[in-house]
């Protein structure tokens, strides 16, 4: 009997396991480690390149910047090819841009390979939210908290590693770049290889599996509340990546020392990952998507706000709740969009492409903002500042609706059109 993976149907219920298996590896390959091994060689780069720190930022928001554009236009894309070849190109490229960014020789060159890798690294998140709108329907909300566990555990391998373990025994940045970029090739092989795409005619996933870039665009873009949720993530978002960016070299700033400062940007993606998945049973326990985002974002504002003002054990207090709570982000704000009327797993990929384009929008503009608010009041005015955007953002969620989610009839439908 041959077990060749790429020989399974489609539409065994086991078969999607693997799937989510994978989704979940290119999740904590490109969109945790290959990102967040970045942020703790922030002063080793800034120093090898002679750049200032609101340049090493404005760096960072490069990859957000990209996302502006490719978020949606990932959404498009594998709504209109299908899984198996938009993700597996995305991955082989993801890695191949990654790893250029090692060869980076002046800020302008650094905030060049930063952005192609950006193009195809924020656009992951809209592909594998395409992944398990498509393929789980029924436990929606789990399958995106899995996914979320896999991109903040790679994020804590590659804070964790970059520069305390692999800069030095590979000598230097550039190295551990370079490193970073070969598993995500891998990856897009393997997808490539063993993904399918469900079998038409069999089954009603094969009819959410291709949809025409104007039919999707078109219909999504009548969505207000696809809008709303967007200018959530816009505030959201970016302070979370504003924050995850500048944490290691604010605690450097006020005395911690490296290993401490790179620990504790680790311990926030760690308790993220660790409550990601029971924010999802939460949530579905509840049948509300809205009752554990609006507590939970509100306390990560306050919580990011508040850091600035205390010291030593209390800020770890502050980084282990701020990261516990930050678990609701992407699972329940990806299943909040698909669950909207009109939206659906048919039109998943674009309208989270919509919602996620906006966050990165957020995400490009807030990281060197703060980091001009640190040149002139410091570090913690730079905290206050994205506390302070994204508290204003949840104003939005009271103007979004919740589907019914008695039956699961609701996400199979809704993307049909109306009569």
């Amino acid at each position: 009997m041959r077990t060749d993976i790429s020989l399974i149907p489609p539409n065994k219920s086991h078969y999607k396991w693997y799937i989510l298996m994978l989704a979940t590896a290119i999740s904590a390959l490109v969109v945790g480690a290959e990102r967040m091994c970045l942020p703790p060689l922030f002063i080793e780069i800034t120093e090898s390149l002679n750049m200032s720190m609101t340049q090493m930022l404005t760096v960072w928001a490069m990859d957000p910047l990209a996302g502006v554009f490719t978020s949606l236009g990932g959404g498009l894309l594998i709504d209109k090819f299908g899984v198996k070849r938009t993700l597996a190109a995305a991955c082989l490229l993801a890695g191949i841009t990654g790893g250029l960014r090692g060869i980076s020789v002046d800020f302008p060159s650094m905030a060049v390979t930063m952005f192609m890798f950006g193009l195809l690294a924020a656009a992951m998140p809209t592909l594998l939210a395409k992944v398990t709108a498509t393929w789980f329907r029924q436990r929606l909300a789990l399958a995106n908290s899995i996914i979320a566990v896999g991109a903040t555990s790679g994020s804590m391998l590659g804070t964790i590693t970059s520069a305390m373990i692999l800069s030095p025994l590979l000598g230097g940045w550039r190295y551990v770049l370079f490193l970073y970029g070969i598993p995500p090739v891998l990856l897009g092989l393997l997808w490539f290889i063993t993904a399918r795409e469900p079998d038409r005619g069999k089954t009603r996933t094969a009819e959410v599996s291709q949809v025409p870039f104007r039919e999707a665009l078109s219909r999504v873009i009548r969505i207000k509340s696809v809008w709303i949720i967007g200018l959530v993530s816009m505030g959201t978002m970016g302070a979370f990546i504003s924050m995850s960016g500048y944490l290691p070299t604010y605690l450097r700033a006020v005395g911690w020392d490296g290993a401490a400062a790179d620990s504790a940007l680790t311990v926030l993606i760690g308790m993220t990952a660790i409550s990601s998945i029971p924010m999802g049973i939460i949530s579905d326990r509840l049948g509300s998507r809205k009752a554990v985002l609006v507590p939970s974002f509100f306390l990560v504002a306050v919580t990011l706000g508040a850091i600035p003002f205390f010291d030593g054990p209390a800020v770890w207090v502050l980084i282990v709740v701020n990261g516990l709570l930050r678990g609701s982000m992407f699972p329940l704000l990806t299943s909040l969009v698909v669950e909207q009327e009109g939206v659906g797993a048919r039109y998943a990929g674009t309208a989270i492409g919509v919602v996620l384009s906006l966050g990165m929008l957020g995400g490009s503009f807030t990281p060197p903002l703060g980091g001009a608010i640190a040149d002139v009041y410091g570090g913690g005015a730079a905290l206050l500042t994205w506390a302070a955007i994204s508290m204003v953002s949840l104003a939005g969620f009271f103007f979004v609706k919740e589907a019914p989610r008695n039956t699961n009839r609701s996400i199979e439908h809704s993307a049909e059109p109306r009569p």
